[in-house]
């Protein structure tokens, strides 16, 4: 039976125009049947920055979230793609949505259209994704795990880095390190918490805990999830008499097999109130929120 084809284009990085240096960072596939586009990246760049340790990382990566929401957005439209022959060519149509054709270091390039020959979508897309993508998996970095104390050494490094510039007394300032509070659940238990970092901004105390799911296994992810869960619910009203915002340091499991039982981790902590979870790809946006805070408000 012929199951039709599907076209994608190569998102590539283009290093130097001169030199004809590319490497391929991203990919976006349309299907036909069901009629959506997909969009596959790889979760780390450590290979384009072995290759080019200048490149903008963190710019390259607003794109892949600016795409990735685009895309979710095209996928619920009703006809968003019948201006397009997406069939047989993907060019004009990501040229008008995404990105212009022009001498910039991001290109959409090689464009393909290849056999269905399967109606498991998520089949294919693996497939793309080990043929292009698993290039970029440094196997003495996958297999270390992220624990607590790498999240934190992180954080304090990159602190230390945007600090560097300030005066040691006036950029410590703002901070408190082993922080530890106080609180009184319903049943008249005084119990004592200590945070790794505190810092202050114009309302509230945010109180810094690193918290890793980079764990082996589904069941030991639910199990730390409850424990912090259980933790933070009891704070709640600590946090809504003292203004304290609980701000997490978050590892995911580097299995595949294991994101959902991350993502169902991450529900459970959304739910009690003044708790904010920050991933590790978020980390340097929010150091550089602590930092602004602390410039202008002495703890």
């Amino acid at each position: 039976m012929n199951k039709g084809t599907f076209t994608y284009s190569l998102l590539q990085y283009h290093h130097s125009q001169l030199l004809g240096e590319v490497l391929n960072i991203g990919l976006i596939a349309y299907f036909p049947d069901p009629g959506r586009l997909e969009f596959l990246y790889p979760e780390k760049l450590l290979r384009l920055k072995y290759a080019y340790p200048s490149v903008p990382e963190k710019t390259i990566k607003a794109y892949f979230k600016y795409f990735q929401v685009r895309i979710d957005e095209l996928n619920q439209q009703k006809n968003a793609f019948s201006d397009y022959d997406l069939d047989k060519s993907l060019k004009t149509f990501l040229e008008r949505e995404f990105l212009q054709s022009d001498s910039s270091a991001l290109q959409f390039g090689n464009y393909r259209t290849s056999v269905l020959y399967t109606t498991n979508i998520q089949h294919i897309l693996n497939q793309l994704y080990n043929l292009y993508f698993s290039v970029f998996k440094i196997e003495d970095n996958s297999n270390r795990r992220i624990d607590e104390a790498h999240l934190l050494i992180k954080y304090k490094n990159l602190l230390k880095e945007g600090l560097s510039d300030q005066a040691p007394e006036k950029s410590l300032a703002g901070l408190k390190f082993d922080y530890d509070i106080h609180s009184e659940s319903e049943s008249i238990v005084k119990s004592s918490y200590k945070f790794d970092v505190a810092w202050k901004d114009k309302n509230h105390i945010h109180l810094v805990k690193p918290v890793s799911f980079d764990l082996l296994r589904a069941e030991t992810i639910e199990r730390k999830a409850y424990q912090y869960f259980g933790r933070f619910y009891d704070l709640e009203e600590y946090a809504l008499k003292s203004g304290a915002e609980f701000d997490l340091l978050l590892a995911k499991p580097k299995t595949k097999l294991l994101h959902r039982a991350y993502d169902n981790a991450i529900r459970l902590l959304e739910k009690p109130k003044r708790v904010n979870l920050i991933e590790q790809d978020d980390l340097t946006d929010y150091t550089e929120r602590t930092i602004e805070a602390i410039s202008t408000n002495e703890f």
